[in-house]
């Protein structure tokens, strides 16, 4: 085989790094802002009962979506899994959030807005992930 019939070796694209950066920076940090925020106003309000349902739920999201942004940037083992996972769960609270909406909402264009941007985010994360290569761990046994 001669070296031009040789593919060439895989290497990381930037794409996938800022992928990795956009799942850690936007759903991980927006969830641990929100339950940190919500958690900060109901201590303040004495008369207000916390609800510790929503804040754990927003934490364990913060922090799957942060492992999945950090397992993306450093290419940990299984890190394609914990994106597409993050990808396509970001698409269906999406989805499944649209039948939720108050139909009158009169922020409609925010909620718009921001559903497109998250859809685009988890879209862009599944195309970078499936354009860089993947390692040919069959020649490492031939």
């Amino acid at each position: 085989m001669s070296e031009t019939d040789k593919t060439p070796p895989p290497r990381r694209t930037i794409a996938v790094t800022f992928a990795g950066l956009l799942l850690l920076m936007l759903p991980a940090a927006g969830l641990a802002f929100t339950a940190a925020t919500f958690l900060v106003d109901r201590l303040g309000s004495r008369r207000v009962p916390i609800d510790f349902t929503f804040i754990g739920i927003n934490f364990a999201l913060a922090g799957c979506f942060g492992y999945a942004g950090l397992a993306t940037i450093r290419r940990w083992r299984g890190w394609r899994i914990w994106a597409g996972t993050a990808s396509w769960g970001m698409i269906a609270i999406i989805v499944l959030g649209l039948f939720a909406a108050p139909p009158f909402d009169p922020d409609w264009v925010v909620g718009i807005a921001s559903r497109i941007i998250v859809v685009a985010l988890a879209v862009y994360v599944l195309v970078a992930k499936r354009r860089e290569r993947r390692s040919n761990i069959g020649a490492v046994f031939e």
